[in-house]
């Protein structure tokens, strides 16, 4: 009963629907008149013209025999119906207005009465890949008779002979056949839309069709995107947005990825992005309570880790003021909307997707043997013997003539005996492994729609015991309560656990695990014969790494991100919304260093537990009102109010002293120590913001976008409370103009143009002065008692820095969108940068925060796709261009060093320049006269001029002047700028082919003219080499260095030098080509999973990271720091299954 009371409804509102819309687009078409003087072309042609000049858009198929034939037509200031009816005059081609703005095209209905008045239609919608369209609409043109089609893509429907069932579903282009004797059985295949411009882009508070799009805007639909080895959707979206550089700063299991919109042009306050999901701004730092011991952590993970990849929808990245000036006083750096998935009208949809996978190193560290160490260790004491006693080459005796004889290291059968010895970095390492399982289930009715989902991620990272596991679910449902009410929850819970090993770049005793493992002697052991660890005799105070993965320490964080809203149409048109959100977010880290460690015994064993919490609240209101009139005005207009507050708590306590290990971090009161560490902290702040935005649209070609927001913080001083942030846009849809109309061959043209603020809030607790009493010890009499202090000066001034920011940007297509594109400049100053000015010395502090200098960026950014081929074989194309360029506009000069300029890179790198290695033979440069072969020249460059004393002589501004050409001297005057860290510019490029079935995916992104420090080679390679005799182990490079029996090579001999080293040496160029991922899929025949009731089958194997392209020797140009974590490369197998 309720079943058939359902479809009853159902069948009343679609009557009541198609007859609004035929009168509506009856109306309209006799409404609406056009002039037309078109001379012998095709009809299809035509078309293309209507559709430029009107409003309406023609669904036709290809295989309409007239839509060829060339016809001439002079009409002025004709209706529209009466225009399509000449069009059609003495064709087969009938045409029918349906949803206001679709005129559909059919063959026109035989007069011939047929014996059988109607017929039962059944048959199977699939896409271009043979694979079943679920929820795609069928009807019987003209009428209310329609159906949905089921999960396998199957419909049944009864309709008149002669009549045209009308196929749609949403991204794929209408359908229409009509029904005859020969097709009762239909294969029907929707194509998917080439022309993208009526796609919706997800904007700050709300969404626009990227044609009405007057900002800069980047779109990311995950299903492009391989995430079955990704943690985070961060570390997909290097090289896919022009304009976006994401770099992964650790390759560590859930590794930090650094996301930046176009540069990084603030000092002080972060270049981080605002982060929104489902409409609920997130940040504020993460909840990972960081070590409690003396092995830093480095790298941090990264901010979405919590987030399932593949319950995104869509990100947008909001590139430009004009764009994300509607977040005012948080969207200096851009911002990233990230849209989650939802359910859709139609049966529920079950789906999963598993994979698993193995990872190894991609570029493993090559470091000396036991044999080469020594063998090393014997040539640089031999040579530093030559060198002490002024020996041929180092001097001018003859080793015969020195008296004390040389004496090795090792001896001949030490050496002989030697081996491989201890490979101390493979036995910290390991072969890694991934595997994941997503479950979801989506479906709805016509008021109610849901999606629901489950996700298991676990990674075995390759160094051992850095393992990284993630389970989160997630509920998103929307509920149509009235007919102008709805009601929607989008929530999520994530729970991780990661462990964490030391990765700091510390040296000695404070060594990270990696850092021990290159560092510790091949030629010690791990264990004496008591089972203990061994310490290297010659290195006492480097820990053993091996007995340093016996380290407890590990992180787990969970959280609750939900966000509600309630929105009602007051009146046609005008729909009030309230937001209601929650992020509750907390973090707890167990750490226990055993006595086994060398650290840990001599702190008798060290237990700590250390929490910290996040908790934001959110409420917004928004008004909104869309009004069309005249056929020609579209007006959009919002208004709001934001509130949002952030509560942060930390605890920490430890202790040491144990008796036994065994307790690890359960029983901190057992622990012996005097005077045990104890730790909390507690802040809050809050945001309260007033927003609107105007968008009008004139003659659906002439695009103005105004908006306005003020943000109020108490995170600001006293002073300046309140911030202002206006933008406007404009842009051109040159397309729609009717001097193009006789240009067919281009399917889009838009020039846009931008300006305004936005502010950068990222200050801290910089403006207020406080007082602190942390490690501020004092003794009286035989007690020890705490005290306070000023930390902190107060600046009631101090307020947010300001980004104002210019865009001109144009977008384009070509023969229907099959090549398309954009193409953006901008130039943006960001005043007030966040900085600290030095005060006087017998000021309580010595610095106090406040607002200096500017920076300035400039850039381009190019983004094209195309659809090289269509139909069974389909190839696509995408690239990405990025160029960005950071400079220093304005900054204090007093603070400069001689070499620096006022308007330098703001990433530069001064440094000296290398000449190469003195020969042997070759005569010393006559400003180092004291060099020896083997060691680095330095060139000349530059010299300061001087007064009659010898005195630098300063220019108007009290800076050194510099003469310009050699001086014979060297000095910081030849000190140049050797270039940035920064890249010159990124790139991404991507290509994605299907055939038959089988489906591939490339893809590619580099970074070029960038510079990278190889901190790994400063420590441990020819510079440092004097420390092999101090039982340090090197890179296998070394084996060449240059000396007395080696006088060929062209690298230093590791001889201690008193001139300068050039940094061009360490300073690498860093560009590189990485191949970011090859995935092949294979989907199972639709026809064989049919059979199993099932609706889709598809195995796929993914490669990632499997080459990258470069010239940068270290481990990795884009992950690598000193002993950094070592990159991987992945081989995955994986399976989805739709039921």
């Amino acid at each position: 009963m309720q079943t058939q009371l359902l479809n009853g409804l159902k069948r009343s509102f679609r009557v009541l629907l198609v007859l609004t819309v035929l009168s509506l687009g009856s109306f309209e078409a006799k409404s609406q008149s056009l002039t037309l003087h078109e001379q012998n072309r095709t009809i299809r042609q035509i078309l293309r013209t209507v559709e430029k000049d009107s409003n309406y858009k023609f669904f036709y198929s290809e295989d309409l025999k007239d839509l060829s034939k060339r016809i001439t037509i002079e009409v002025k200031e004709t209706e529209l119906s009466k225009l399509l009816d000449r069009i059609f005059a003495d064709t087969d081609i009938s045409w029918q207005i349906q949803d206001g703005k679709t005129i559909v095209l059919s063959t026109k209905k035989s007069t011939k009465k047929e014996t059988k008045k109607s017929a039962t239609v059944v048959g199977q919608i699939k896409d271009e890949d043979g694979e079943p369209v679920a929820g795609a609409g069928v009807i019987v043109d003209g009428t209310t008779n329609g159906v949905i089609s089921d999960i396998d893509g199957k419909f049944q429907i009864e309709a008149p002979l002669g009549s045209i069932l009308v196929f749609s579903c949403l991204g794929m282009n209408d359908s229409s056949i009509p029904v005859s004797k020969d097709n009762e059985n239909l294969t029907v295949v929707l194509r998917r839309s080439a022309n993208s411009l009526e796609s919706s882009v997800v904007v700050g508070y709300g969404t626009v069709k990227k044609s009405d799009l007057t900002g800069a805007v980047s779109s990311v639909k995950t299903a492009e995107l391989p995430i079955s080895s990704s943690s985070s959707i961060a570390t997909l979206l290097a090289g896919k947005a022009a304009g976006v550089t994401a770099t992964q700063t650790s390759a560590q299991p859930g590794g930090g990825v650094e996301i930046l919109i176009r540069g990084a042009g603030s000092t002080g306050a972060g270049n981080t992005p605002l982060y929104i999901i489902d409409g609920f701004p997130v940040g504020g730092g993460s909840v990972e309570p960081g070590a409690d011991n003396r092995y830093s952590d480095f790298g941090s993970h990264n901010i979405l880790n919590s987030i399932n990849p593949n319950d995104i929808e869509s990100i947008e990245i909001l590139k430009d003021a004009s764009s994300s000036a509607i977040y005012g006083a948080r969207a200096a750096n851009g911002v990233v909307l990230i849209t989650t998935k939802k359910g859709r009208e139609g049966n529920a949809i079950v789906s999963y997707d598993g994979s698993y996978g193995v990872q190894q190193i991609a570029n493993r560290i090559k470091m000396l043997t036991a044999e080469q160490f020594m063998k090393k260790a014997n040539s640089f004491s031999y040579e530093n013997y030559l060198f002490n006693n002024a020996c041929y080459p180092y001097g001018s005796k003859d080793v015969s003539s020195v008296t004390t004889p040389w004496k090795a290291v090792y001896s001949d059968e030490e050496i002989a005996g030697a081996g491989e010895g201890t490979d101390w970095y493979g036995l910290i390492t390991r072969l890694g492994s991934i595997s994941q399982h997503n479950v979801s289930v989506s479906g709805g009715t016509s008021k109610l729609s849901y999606m629901a989902s489950f996700n298991a991620y676990n990674q075995d990272g390759v160094v051992k015991n850095s393992d990284f596991d993630r389970y989160t679910g997630r509920v998103n449902m929307e509920l149509d309560i009235r007919k102008w009410l709805k009601f929607g929850v989008n929530g999520t819970m994530s729970y991780i656990k990661s462990t964490n090993i030391p990765l700091g770049t510390e040296d000695f005793e404070n060594s990270g695990l990696i850092n021990s493992a290159l560092a510790y002697d091949p030629t010690v052991a791990v264990k004496n014969e008591k089972g203990e660890y061994n310490i290297s005799p010659l290195m006492t105070t480097v820990p053993n790494p091996v007995s340093m993965l016996e380290i407890e320490d590990y992180t787990k964080t969970r959280r609750f991100l939900v966000n509600s809203f309630l929105q009602a149409e007051i009146i046609p048109g005008l729909v009030a919304k309230v937001n209601l959100g929650i992020d509750d977010q907390e973090g707890n880290r167990y750490s226990y260093l055993p006595k086994t460690t060398m650290y840990g015994k001599q702190e008798g064993g060290k237990a700590s537990r250390s929490m910290a919490s996040s908790m934001s609240r959110l409420i917004e209101t928004t008004l909104n009102y869309h009004k069309e009139f005249a056929d020609i005005h579209d007006l959009n207009i919002l208004a709001g109010w934001s509130a949002q507050d952030f509560t942060y708590e930390g605890l920490s306590a430890s202790n040491s002293q144990f008796f036994t290990d065994s307790y690890l971090y359960n029983n901190l009161a057992a622990g012996e120590a005097k005077r045990p560490s104890v730790a909390s902290s507690k802040s809050y702040e809050r945001f309260q913001s007033f927003f609107g935005r105007v968008n009008y649209n004139l003659l659906g070609r002439y695009l103005f976008t105004l908006t306005l927001r003020t943000d109020g913080s108490d995170r600001f001083g006293k002073n300046n409370r309140y911030g202002f942030f206006p933008s406007g846009a404009f842009a051109w849809r040159i397309i729609q103009e009717p001097f193009m109309k006789n240009v067919p061959w281009m399917s889009d043209l838009k020039l846009r143009f931008g300006a305004g603020q936005t502010g950068n809030a990222n200050i801290g607790s910089s403006a207020f002065e406080y007082y602190s009493s942390n490690y501020r010890e004092y003794v009286f009499g035989e007690s020890i008692k705490t005290g306070t202090f000023k930390y902190q000066m107060g600046n009631d001034d101090l307020k947010w820095e300001t980004t104002t920011e210019y865009n001109l940007g144009i977008d384009f297509g070509f023969f229907d969108q099959r090549l398309s594109g954009g193409i953006d400049m901008f130039y943006k100053r960001i005043d007030g940068l966040l900085g600290y000015k030095t005060l006087k010395s017998f000021m309580e502090v010595s610095t106090v925060a406040a607002n200096v200098g500017q920076t300035q960026s400039k850039g381009l950014e190019i983004s094209l796709k195309s659809l090289n081929f269509t139909g069974k074989f389909k190839w696509n194309t995408e690239l990405s261009f990025t160029r960005y360029v950071d400079r220093w506009l304005n900054r204090d000069t007093g603070s400069l060093k001689p070499w620096q300029k006022d308007d330098d890179p703001i990433r530069a790198y001064y440094g000296y320049i290398s000449d190469g290695i003195l020969k042997l033979g070759e005569a010393a440069p006559s400003y180092m006269p004291n060099l020896l072969p083997g060691q680095f020249k330095v060139r000349d460059v530059n010299g300061w001029e001087t007064d009659d004393f010898g005195n630098p002589v300063l220019d108007e501004n009290g800076r050194y002047k510099y003469t310009g050409q050699p001086d014979g001297v060297l000095n910081e005057a030849d000190m140049v700028l050797l270039g940035t860290t920064d890249p010159g510019f990124s790139m991404g490029f991507g290509n994605s082919f299907s055939y038959m079935g089988f489906d591939l995916n490339i893809f590619f992104y580099g970074m070029f003219d960038r510079l990278v420090y190889n901190a790994t080679r400063d420590k441990y390679s020819f510079f440092e080499l004097r420390r092999v005799l101090q039982g340090q182990n090197f890179l296998a490079e070394v084996n060449d260095s240059w000396s007395s029996t080696n006088t060929d090579s062209n690298n230093p001999s590791g001889i201690v030098t008193t001139y300068p080293q050039p940094s061009s040496y360490l300073m690498e160029q860093g560009w590189f080509i990485r191949c970011k991922n090859i995935t092949l899929g294979y989907s199972i025949p639709q026809r064989l999973v049919n059979r199993i009731k099932m609706g889709k089958i598809r195995f796929y194997a993914e490669f990632g990271n499997p080459f990258v392209i470069t010239r940068y020797t270290g481990n990795d140009p884009e992950t690598d720091f000193k002993a950094g974590y070592p990159n991987q490369r992945s081989y995955m197998f994986g399976l989805n299954l739709t039921f």
